[in-house]
């Protein structure tokens, strides 16, 4: 499993372009994009607990409420893609269609946001941290940070120093 955070960087990059080579509507490319999307949420489980590993003494991270976030976000956005056939829009003219359904959506929806950006911000810290073999912060891992949430751009500057880490034990 270690080759895949060892990957050369460009393809790493075109892994991530696969879901936008598939321009049609069918069925095997709507197969094809949901096990692209769960290869990658598969990606940033595998990379989040392996830098958590590799992380010094002393770090604040946590492991189990990474964990339990992506596992919220991958759970509820397969729930949506399913429930409501392939997601809903709700906006200020529809929204009374949806009824006592938002009451659960929105707050869902608005975790599983904190949930993304949660899984970032854990990336970007640990990549830092045990670049710098210390605790550091926001403003040493800012710049990962951006750079992961301009996604998948960011991956040309952010998937060096991975393999970077991985590499270095081998």
């Amino acid at each position: 499993m270690k080759s895949i955070l060892t990957l050369p960087t460009w393809a790493v990059f075109l892994f991530l372009l696969i879901p936008f080579l598939l321009t049609g509507n069918s069925h095997i490319e709507f197969i094809l994009v949901n096990i692209w999307t769960a290869l990658l949420a598969y990606c940033i489980y595998f990379l989040g607990n392996s830098l958590y590993r590799k992380l010094p003494e002393g770090h604040d991270l946590k492991i189990k409420w990474f964990n339990f976030t992506l596992f919220f976000a991958i759970a509820y956005l397969t729930l949506i893609l399913f429930a409501f056939d392939g997601g809903y829009q709700i906006n200020q003219y529809n929204y009374e269609e949806y009824g006592w359904k938002l009451a659960i959506i929105i707050p869902c929806h608005l975790f599983t946001m904190y949930s993304m950006f949660y899984a970032i911000w854990f990336i970007a810290k640990a990549i830092t941290t045990i670049d710098n073999k210390k605790v550091v912060g926001f403003d040493k891992y800012a710049g990962n940070f951006f750079l992961l949430w301009i996604f998948p751009i960011g991956i040309w500057w952010v998937h060096p120093k991975v393999r970077k880490i991985f590499l270095a034990n081998t």
